[in-house]
């Protein structure tokens, strides 16, 4: 069984002098009036730390801060927690594990495997072709576990809400606006953490932010989940390329990717299917939609090849795309510290200001039906430092997930879920020491991550 996570940290506080930024004075009765105010029929309330973004970076900041003491609010645009996983179908946690196939990410991402193991669906998969290991997911699952662990840790979440603008003064983050159904609200906090995967908060804000050009970003991808395919069917890579070469000999489709990982589900026993890549500026509503519906229409190629082309496969049909484009590369944040394609490969150790590990290669999707692998020495994992999550821009901002300051080749590494996981519990853990103590304490942080059973 793997560890659980029910304790809180008493620490000192030995803040290092290369992260001192301190919060202005707050309001001692306006502290109070945090601790009572609940977001249920208001327009206006304030919390110690406010969360953006429910995937497993959201997720893990929100838990890790309400652990440490905070109040903390979860504001998610979908109408479910997971991110990618569930609104995208990318059922397959990638992070958790080094290649070496060693864990290296726990604290709340392990609290969210001890859930699935509890349903008897702790379930992983290697690849056969990279020996990459993955977690694999059940759509329904996933996000019940998600809103126990969120509930159970009394954090306030709000689904279907956008965040739109920000107020900004003296070096911080004051307040957001977010918008449900034609009405806005306002949020105040002490500190905020920008989980969205875009970027919305540190956008709205006007926090300095990194955007590769269109071109040099990472593909994304629409999964496909195909049913009806017989147990022994091939899901090999070889069986792959035969029948989508076969099929777009014949009938000239639009199939870019000639190979690409099948996965079968547990309890659907379905098959997940990452062959769609798509190119585009992801930040350009109109690209984002053509995007979205040329991947359908490929979708439904790639499953005909599939169909026609692998014995077993005759009898299946096409479950669901997406339904949602999975987008692997947008903005990422420009934090105090970036971590480095060295600091990757190298797998680079920072003791003094570590808070989370990364153990995935640097697997980076270089262009439409193009991947590129970059390993870790000794098939081990990296640091992460607590500078690469915090905003270079206001020392109240932290950056979860992949939005964390990297450069673009380390960035095929921190941007997966698991490792999302890991600096999601860091940044909200930073975010809420922050908050309740009004400064930045290295050691004092991961004192108490180390105590929430993150490893470090």
């Amino acid at each position: 069984m793997l560890p659980r996570h029910t304790r809180r940290a008493q620490v000192p506080s030995t803040r290092p002098a290369e992260y001192s930024p301190k919060l202005s004075p707050k309001n001692d009765r306006l502290r109070r009036r945090r601790r009572r105010q609940t977001l249920a029929g208001s327009h206006s309330a304030s919390f110690d730390v406010v969360v953006a973004g429910g995937g497993a970076a959201g997720v893990a900041a929100a838990i890790g801060a309400a652990r440490a003491g905070a109040r903390v609010a979860l504001l998610e645009k979908t109408g479910n927690l997971g991110g990618a996983a569930v609104s995208a179908s990318v059922l397959t946690y990638c992070g958790f594990f080094s290649r070496r196939h060693e864990l290296v990410v726990a604290g709340v991402g392990a609290r969210f495997l001890d859930v699935l193991a509890e349903d008897h669906l702790y379930l992983t998969h290697t690849s056969p072709e990279t020996g990459n290991k993955v977690v694999l997911l059940d759509l329904e699952t996933t996000k019940r576990a998600l809103d126990r662990l969120v509930l159970e840790s009394g954090v306030e979440a709000l689904l279907h809400v956008d965040v739109v603008s920000a107020d900004t003064r003296d070096g911080e983050v004051q307040a957001i606006t977010y918008a449900h159904a034609g009405s806005t609200y306002s949020i105040r906090a002490n500190s905020f953490v920008d989980a969205t995967g875009d970027g919305s908060l540190g956008a709205a804000s006007g926090a300095l932010m990194d955007e590769a050009p269109p071109h040099e970003r990472q593909a994304s991808t629409m999964v496909m989940r195909i049913g009806g395919v017989v147990e022994d069917a091939q899901l090999t890579g070889d069986a792959v390329e035969a029948a989508v070469r076969g099929y777009r000999s014949s009938t000239g489709g639009d199939m870019p990717r000639t190979r690409g990982p099948l996965v079968r589900l547990p309890l659907s026993r379905e098959i997940m299917a990452l062959l769609v890549d798509l190119d585009g500026d992801m930040l350009d509503p109109a690209q984002h939609t053509r995007a979205e519906q040329l991947g359908r229409l490929q979708a439904l190629h790639y499953w005909r090849a599939l169909r026609d082309g692998i014995p077993g496969w005759q009898d299946s049909f096409l479950v669901e795309t997406g339904p949602t484009l999975g987008i692997r590369e947008t903005r990422r944040m420009v934090g105090r510290e970036r971590v480095t394609k060295e600091d990757v490969a190298s797998g680079r150790r920072r003791p003094d200001v570590v808070v989370a590990r990364g153990g995935w290669p640097m697997e980076s999707h270089v262009g439409v039906g193009r991947t590129a692998y970059g390993g870790i020495r000794d098939d081990a994992w990296f640091d992460i430092p607590i500078g690469a999550t915090q905003s270079a821009t206001y020392a109240n901002l932290w950056a979860a997930g992949r939005l964390i300051c990297s450069d673009s080749d380390a960035y095929a590494s921190t941007r997966v879920m698991g490792t999302a996981f890991a600096t999601g519990h860091a940044a909200g853990v930073a975010a809420a020491w922050q908050a309740l103590k009004g400064e930045v304490d290295v050691a004092g942080i991961q004192a108490t991550l180390r105590d929430q059973d993150a490893l470090l």
